[in-house]
């Protein structure tokens, strides 16, 4: 514990939006308890940035899913989730499986073309046969919220971030099927950044956080660390 109280300095942490959702706030009260010392800054940050923020040293560590090899980064994953289509039920069709073929022809929203749709999966393939039949293609959160509960389209997403919504029936989600979508989340940081206590005890308790939200069934993903 004495370790623990001396641990000072900055850390920038970077989160993917399900990340922030899941253990923002128990990230800032653990630190209010066992790091009184350390100033903890939260970026909520697309997947497609990670890299150029963290080579830039604009955060410290990451949480960001399906991240490109680079040699830059020291990249480990976490939990992986299945991804899924969501929607109001009179867009979606229903709750049974969909093959990804036929979701195609609904009206599809996702999150804007380029390297942050790698958020969604790291199949380069099917996410440009996505893109090409997208109807909508957004770089908000809550344009994408607003826009599935008002029925303008669907989403194919993780039923995570949209978990309220369907505990309450307003969405739904149909899982997605030949082939069944995945995505995995990583912690990463700079390879050659020097070891810091601070920034290791922060990696950890990213971890750790992530870890104890999959076991606890609050967030519904796989642990793979």
């Amino acid at each position: 514990k004495d370790t623990e109280s001396e641990i000072a300095g900055e850390i920038t942490v970077g989160f993917a939006h399900s990340a922030v959702k899941a253990i923002g706030v128990p990230l800032m009260q653990e630190v209010s308890r066992a790091f009184p010392k350390l100033r903890l800054h939260l970026s909520e940050i697309f997947s497609g940035s990670t890299v150029q923020q963290l080579a830039s040293s604009e955060v410290d560590v990451t949480l960001t899913y399906n991240p490109l090899p680079d040699s830059r980064f020291r990249f480990q994953p976490i939990l992986e989730e299945e991804v899924v289509l969501v929607g109001r039920p009179e867009i979606v069709g229903g709750t049974d499986p969909i093959k990804f073929d036929e979701l195609l022809n609904l009206p599809l929203i996702i999150l804007r073309q380029g390297l942050n749709a790698r958020a969604v999966m790291d199949d380069s393939s099917l996410l440009r046969r996505i893109e090409e039949n997208a109807q909508f293609q957004m770089n908000s959160i809550a344009a994408i919220d607003g826009s599935l509960l008002s029925g303008i389209g669907c989403l194919i997403g993780t039923e995570f971030i949209l978990k309220e919504h369907l505990d309450r029936g307003t969405l739904v989600s149909r899982p997605i099927v030949q082939p069944t979508l995945n995505r995995i989340l990583f912690v990463g940081e700079l390879s050659d950044r020097p070891p810091s206590f601070a920034l290791e005890a922060i990696r950890q308790l990213c971890i750790d956080l992530t870890v104890d939200a999959v076991k606890s069934g609050r967030w519904k993903a796989s642990l793979v660390i």
